[in-house]
């Protein structure tokens, strides 16, 4: 219960790593609100939260609609302790765009939904914590793709880069008024839509050296321990939960190939 009388805003909270992190967090005793657009996601985890949850229909990539979900939590919540940034759009479901064919438009998407949303609602966030004068955490959710690219995802890849070199900028910024800012590092992890490693023929244990893939509770555990005052002098930082992926060459057996023909 290390979060007790905290309120945490969890984007992209709905699914996945994102309902990982606030069942966690509801469970450590912090007041949680789910920032989604998924209604039939957002709306059935809060009902499981019960009082602990609160679902806010939250495009992040646009500011008026964080600013509105800023408002939410003050009202019913008191205060904004904690924030995880973690909506992250990577393409449409079935759309894989080499470089050679990447789209304007899933760009715009990639980058308002994974940079724009960030800093919307860090900025927001961050406001009312210096505002109240007691501090807070900002852990914003990053990708192995930020130091080692995948194959066909250069706007997900660039945009969680850029969250890492955000994470490091805002640390150094928000530090004086004792707002901590760091990044978590997922590595396969298995959730309700899959995932490359998951979906392949490919068995976890040849390419995960702890032999199996990461759960959203896996990834919340950090989140959850960068939220709470046991990380009260980190900042600026990542922590890698990956299973042990980082620390090895990855197996090219994983990855799927593409036909250049067209461009050559």
């Amino acid at each position: 219960m290390r979060l007790t009388g905290k309120c945490a805003i969890i984007t992209g909270g709905g699914n996945g790593i994102g309902a990982g992190c606030a069942r966690r967090l509801a469970a450590e005793g912090a007041q949680v609100f789910i920032a989604d657009i998924d209604d039939a996601g957002g709306a059935a985890l809060a009902a499981e939260l019960g009082k602990s949850a609160r679902y806010v229909r939250t495009d992040v990539s646009q500011r008026a609609a964080v600013e509105a979900l800023m408002t939410a939590a003050l009202e019913n919540g008191g205060s904004v302790d904690v924030l995880v940034n973690n909506a992250a759009f990577v393409h449409k479901a079935g759309v894989v765009e080499n470089f050679l064919e990447y789209s304007d438009e899933a760009w715009q998407r990639t980058l308002g939904v994974n940079l724009s949303g960030l800093f919307y609602c860090s900025q927001a966030a961050a406001r009312l914590m210096a505002q109240r004068g007691t501090g807070g955490s900002i852990i914003n959710i990053s990708s192995g793709g930020a130091t080692r690219a995948h194959r066909h995802m250069f706007g997900y890849d660039t945009s969680k880069g850029g969250i890492e070199a955000a994470t490091r900028s805002m640390a150094l910024d928000l530090a004086p008024v004792n707002i901590r800012v760091n990044c978590v590092v997922p590595g396969s992890t298995r959730v309700d839509h899959g995932t490359s490693v998951g979906d392949s023929p490919v068995a976890p244990g040849d390419v995960i050296p702890l032999s199996r893939q990461g759960s959203p509770a896996d990834i919340a555990a950090a989140v959850a321990f960068l939220a709470s005052d046991d990380a009260a002098y980190i900042t600026g930082t990542r922590i890698v939960v990956d299973g042990g992926m980082d620390a090895q060459l990855r197996s090219p057996a994983v990855d799927f190939s593409y036909d250049f023909s067209a461009w050559t």
